[in-house]
């Protein structure tokens, strides 16, 4: 029974009684009134279920005049795990949460040794001279293949056991492998060098994500067990657990659709289309081992809520962003979610997953931050926050949760000569009671806790637990010291300032830090600091790479996959690829691609604590790129170049070789 009909029925009988029915007397009773119940509450992003409204408000962008390129930023990239990288004795892929897994182009399981081709390549080639006979004849492509090796971590070796030949036309994205299953991320699209044409929906035309699981219970002879496509193009992955979440944007290809409309006649056209179009025209064409399945609606997309105060509109763009959850072990779809508001960057923790779309279309800028549960898509709220969070990389620190809290840290550009920058660390959390996001703290607004001094940009960004380290630069490198145990009130604890700047930072132990960045001269340094006085910071020790030529870097600085740590008991190691060059024993212009092997000792005793060079390994002269890699297993190393594949000993790095048949 409705709640109106409630009301009706005891208004009747209430004007029953006072009419004496039953011949009593007395004073008139006045009318029940049953007040409907208020509406739960909505925040900034509704969805709803079969009313239609979906396909209006998606339609609402297409037919406006005026709508100009929403800025979507160019590829949207995610954030990573950055865990120690220490499991069972062996290396894993870097990440930015130690819980949450990202696929990457390498994978190794402690016995199985996982390489996907690359995409700055086609062919690993062992020898320089070999170049020539190890390209295909003219006109021919090779097939890509993902090769699986088998390990022996006590002589550093590994033999091939099996290859997956993989569809032409297509990129290896990365991969997840668990003990016995290996599941791989492909897709059409090529980012390449070729970022701009991704801000606009035309670069999402037509491309198809696909995640193949195959069973390696008999590694020799891989089986395919599952395969889910997905119409669109790859924003990022994560792996939690048995469930691999998949985030990918879509633009649907309907004819004569004008996607920014200029004139009266193109809104007319675009009413006219969208007038007849359905959700099944508008949304990915999903399947599951072929077969089509429809695990989303236009009606379950959030959408804006046209009423809510922070509904500032944005410029018109098709895209639709695809949220799905997917079983590593079955290659079922477990949970599903779209959006059809603009995303610019994701981050995934271990409760959240968070939405960021920086807002180059408003003159004051800033950053919208959309928050979901992460096991159910849920939307917990929204907010506005002053400057600009950017994704991709290493800069995908600047932003983790903990304790049901999201931290993150924005840019500002002032426009000011002398003081370009303002840096903010914001710290929000979902309302108990409605969809909304809570500023429950900021800082870097008040000049007396300002990060950075004027005209420093923000380089590396780290978060853990109750601490976050951040490095500011323009000619120095200051270290500073944050204390986040009480979120509404972070607070600087301390600072160092040191020639260069780090661009990855990575927490030793509580009371050790370790920088990767540039020295004063621009070349690769590491340098480990000790904060176990949080107040008063030190350098514990400084190591150039490169520093006997005229110029190096290492990709690491951009690219955490690179980085390889492996914690142990009593001694850490750590790898770091670098390239340098220029002029040595008088010949001029030469080239070095190396591995570099550290080791950081007395991690018990800050002090004692120091960071030393075990040696290198010499690669191909151009092998060095972001794809380099190193897998460290016990004493085992391998190395995976552009041109290298290398296995051996950590002991004894300068005589790793060839592990390729």
């Amino acid at each position: 029974m409705s709640i109106w009909r409630v009301f009706l029925s005891s208004t009747a009988l209430a004007l029953i009684v006072s009419c004496g029915g039953g011949g009593g007397s007395g004073s008139p009773q006045p009318p029940v009134v049953v007040e409907p119940p208020a509406p739960d509450p909505t925040g900034l992003w509704v969805s709803s279920d079969d009313d239609g409204e979906g396909l209006v408000s998606y339609a609402a962008k297409l037919t406006q005049i005026g709508a100009t390129r929403s800025a979507t930023g160019g590829v949207v990239l995610e954030a990573s795990p950055a865990a120690d990288a220490s499991s069972g004795g062996f290396s894993s892929t870097y990440t930015l949460e130690a819980s949450v897994d990202e696929y990457d182009i390498v994978k190794y399981n402690g016995s199985t040794l996982a390489i996907a081709p690359t995409r700055s390549g086609c062919c690993f080639i062992a020898e320089p001279v070999a170049a020539e006979a190890a390209l295909p004849p003219p006109g021919e492509s090779p097939l890509p293949q993902i090769e699986l090796f088998l390990t022996d971590p006590t002589s550093g070796t590994a033999s091939l056991q099996s290859v997956i030949d993989l569809d032409g036309g297509v990129n290896a994205e990365g991969m997840y492998l668990s003990e016995t299953g290996l599941q791989v991320l492909l897709s059409t699209a090529w980012w390449g060098i070729y970022g701009d044409r991704f801000t606009t929906p035309d670069g999402w035309l037509d491309e198809q994500v696909s995640l193949k699981g195959f069973d390696l219970t008999d590694p020799e002879n891989p089986a395919l067990t599952s395969e889910l496509s997905i119409e669109g193009a790859l924003v990022t992955s994560r792996r939690t657990g048995d469930e691999i979440h998949i985030i990918s944007r879509h633009a649907p290809n309907i004819e004569g659709l004008v996607t920014y409309p200029q004139t009266e006649e193109e809104v007319a056209n675009n009413e006219a289309i969208l007038a007849e179009a359905s959700d099944e025209d508008v949304l990915p064409e999903i399947r599951i081992n072929g077969e089509l399945v429809s695990p989303l609606t236009l009606d379950g997309c959030y959408r804006l809520d046209p009423e809510h105060p922070l509904a500032v509109p944005v410029p018109g763009d098709s895209t639709i962003t695809t949220m799905l959850t997917v079983s590593a072990n079955s290659g079922e779809i477990v949970r599903s979610a779209c959006t059809s508001e603009p995303v610019t960057g994701v981050y995934m923790g271990e409760t959240y997953v968070a939405f960021t779309h920086v807002r180059w279309d408003l003159e004051e800028g800033g950053t919208m931050v959309h928050l979901l549960d992460r096991d159910s898509f849920d939307y917990m709220g929204s907010e506005k926050l002053e400057g600009d969070l950017y994704s991709g990389g290493n800069v995908d620190f600047r932003i983790s949760e903990s304790s049901g809290a999201l931290r993150l840290v924005t840019t500002q550009w002032t426009g000011d000569p002398e003081d370009s920058f303002r840096h903010r660390l914001y710290v929000v959390s979902p309302e108990a009671n409605a969809p909304e996001l809570e500023v429950l703290g900021v800082m870097g607004e008040a000049p007396e806790a300002r990060i950075g001094k004027p005209n420093e940009d923000l380089y590396g960004v780290r978060f853990m637990g109750d601490r976050a380290y951040m490095v500011t630069f323009e000619r120095i490198d200051p270290l500073y010291v944050i204390d986040l145990s009480v979120p509404s009130a972070p607070a600087i604890l301390g600072e160092l300032e040191v020639p260069g700047f780090s661009d990855l930072l990575h927490e030793v132990s509580d009371d050790l830090l370790l920088g990767l960045g540039s020295s004063e001269r621009r070349f690769p340094k590491l340098e480990l600091y000790n904060v176990s006085d949080v107040s008063r910071p030190i350098s514990q020790g400084l190591i150039e790479l490169g520093a006997d030529l005229d110029w190096g870097y290492s990709p690491a600085q951009y690219n955490r996959y690179a980085f390889t740590y492996l914690a142990g008991d009593t001694v850490d190691r750590l790898t770091v690829p670098y390239a340098a060059g220029g002029v040595e024993d008088g010949i001029c212009c030469i080239q070095v691609d190396r591995v570099a092997l550290f080791e950081i000792t007395d991690k018990a005793s800050p002090a004692q604590a120091a960071i030393s060079a075990v040696g290198e390994v010499t690669l191909t002269p151009g092998s060095v790129d972001g794809d380099t890699r190193v897998v460290l297993d016990s004493e085992a190393l391998y190395v995976i170049s552009l041109m290298d594949l290398l296995g051996g000993l950590w002991s004894n790095p300068e005589a790793v070789s060839s592990i390729r048949p």
